[in-house]
């Protein structure tokens, strides 16, 4: 009767060693857009060590991605797109409208966990 209880103990202390594992480590976070290279666990570290609210993670000839915290996000973002001269319009769901010489750009925003948001902004920003 001894040997069965050190089985199930032996058994709960790895299922608690692998959940504090994958806890620890990149599985705990949801996966990120295809066209982002880095893990999410990087991704979130680069954040925290940057002083920047929005932190670039991914760039292409399409669009750029960034992470932000999920603090005063529209106002973020505004102020972001509203610096390379564009005119903020209105938010429609999760679309920020902008224009400039009659054109219009549409940042959107993604909530990512309910810490962190992912922005994507078209290249043509």
């Amino acid at each position: 009767m001894n040997r069965k209880w050190v089985i199930i103990g032996v058994v709960l202390i790895g299922i608690v060693l692998l959940a504090i594992f994958i806890y620890f480590n990149q599985l705990r976070y949801p996966a990120l857009p295809a066209d982002v290279e880095s893990t999410p666990k990087e991704v979130v570290q680069k954040l925290n060590e940057s002083d920047q609210k929005l932190v670039e993670i991914s760039k292409d000839d399409e669009e750029t991605w960034y992470i932000m915290k999920n603090e005063d996000v529209n106002e973020q973002i505004k102020q972001l797109i509203s610096s390379k001269g564009w005119i903020f319009k209105n938010i429609d769901g999760n679309g920020l409208f902008f224009e400039k010489d009659d054109e219009v750009l549409i940042v959107s925003t993604e909530m990512w966990t309910g810490n962190y948001r992912l922005v994507k902004v078209p290249a043509h920003f």
